[in-house]
């Protein structure tokens, strides 16, 4: 039985060989850049349709917050997916929220009333993002719905 190196698979279907890098066509490359280009341009829509399941997930969260461990991961998986998909579209502040939110929700089983809150933080943001269209970060507008995140977190902390 031969083991084949995933780095070597992967030279082979770029065309290379051991000891020889493959290449990329240049006409994949374009076609790759206006596919995720295209996806960019109508990704708010997207984006709203997405924010509007993860909202409709946590309220089964708030239902029931002490035994919601698989309604806290289903929201968990989906701020992941909304921060994958941001990110290759050009909303990075919809990306940073998202995976802040990813992040805190990934290893919970049950959430405080204040870790509610803090999730709602990450919700209103992302309402904002998504109904305003902010692209990138967001600027000034982003920074502030920003600082609402840390004020919420500080809340958090603070017990």
């Amino acid at each position: 039985v031969e083991v084949i190196p995933a780095e070597i698979d992967l030279k082979m279907k770029l065309g290379g060989m051991p000891g020889r890098r493959g290449e990329i066509n240049e006409e994949a490359i374009e076609r790759a850049a206006k596919a995720i280009e295209k996806v960019g341009q109508n990704y708010i829509e997207v984006g709203r349709a997405q924010v509007a399941t993860l909202i409709g997930q946590f309220a089964g969260v708030k239902a029931n917050p002490d035994d919601a461990s698989a309604a806290i991961m289903q929201v968990s998986m989906t701020a992941r997916e909304i921060k994958g998909q941001a990110k290759t579209c050009g909303y990075s502040l919809l990306t940073n929220v998202a995976d802040s939110m990813y992040r805190f929700l990934s290893d919970r089983k049950a959430l405080t009333p204040k870790q509610i809150a803090f999730v709602d933080a990450h919700l209103g943001v992302m309402q904002n993002v998504v109904g305003h269209d902010l692209r990138g970060n967001g600027g000034p507008v982003g920074t502030e719905l920003l600082r609402s995140i840390a004020v919420a977190k500080q809340k958090l902390d603070a017990g």
